[in-house]
C-alpha cells in the first residue's frame, strides 16, 4: 500500500494485491481505477472486520444491526477496504462496512482512506472523527469505512463500540 497525505489529509491510495496481480488506486479530485459497488445494505449489513485484532466488534454488530447481520473475518486493512468496493478483481470478498474496534496503525489505513475519500466515502475514528495523518503512528478510536451510505447515522448507531473491546 502507497498513501500521500497532504497537510495530515490523505490524497492519493494505491492498495496492491500482489497473488491476483491487482492494483487499485484512486487520488482525490484525479480519478480513479475502482468505483463504488451499485448498492449497499444498511439495514442488514456484511460488515468486514480484523482476523486477529476483533476485540468485541462481532458481538457489538450483531447487537446493533441484528442476527441477519454477515460479519466477514479478513487479513489486511487494505483488503478491507477494496471489500468496500467495485474491483476488477472477482475473487474479492463483498463487504457494505469495515469496522475496526482496536488500536490500529496509521499507516495501514491511509492509502484505503485515500481511495474511499476519492470515491466519497469515509472512514472515520468510530466517534466520526477524521483520521489525521500527523502527530501520532495510530489511533485508539477504532474505524468506521463506509462509501454510499449515510455514514453519520452509522456513526450514531454504534456509539459505544471503542469502548467495549480491548486497547
Amino acid at each position: 500500500m502507497v498513501c500521500v497525505a497532504v497537510n495530515g489529509k490523505p490524497v492519493l491510495g494505491v492498495i496492491h494485491k500482489p497473488f491476483s496481480e491487482y492494483t487499485a488506486w484512486a487520488m482525490v479530485d484525479g480519478g480513479s481505477n475502482v468505483k463504488p459497488r451499485s448498492s449497499y445494505n444498511e439495514k442488514t449489513p456484511r460488515i468486514i472486520v480484523s482476523r486477529s485484532h476483533t476485540g468485541m466488534v462481532k458481538q457489538v454488530a450483531l447487537q446493533t444491526f441484528g442476527n441477519q447481520t454477515t460479519i466477514i473475518s479478513a487479513g489486511g486493512a487494505g483488503y478491507k477496504v477494496l471489500a468496500l468496493l467495485d474491483v476488477l478483481d472477482k475473487s474479492q470478498e463483498k463487504a457494505d462496512i469495515y469496522i475496526h474496534v482496536t488500536y490500529i496503525k496509521k499507516w495501514d489505513i491511509c492509502a484505503g482512506n485515500a481511495i474511499l475519500k476519492a470515491l466519497g466515502g469515509h472512514m472515520t475514528t468510530l466517534s466520526g472523527e477524521e483520521i489525521t495523518y500527523t502527530g501520532s503512528d495510530g489511533i485508539e478510536g477504532g474505524l468506521l469505512a463506509s462509501i454510499r451510505m449515510n455514514h453519520q447515522a452509522l456513526v450514531r448507531k454504534l456509539p459505544d463500540l471503542e469502548k467495549t473491546g480491548p486497547k
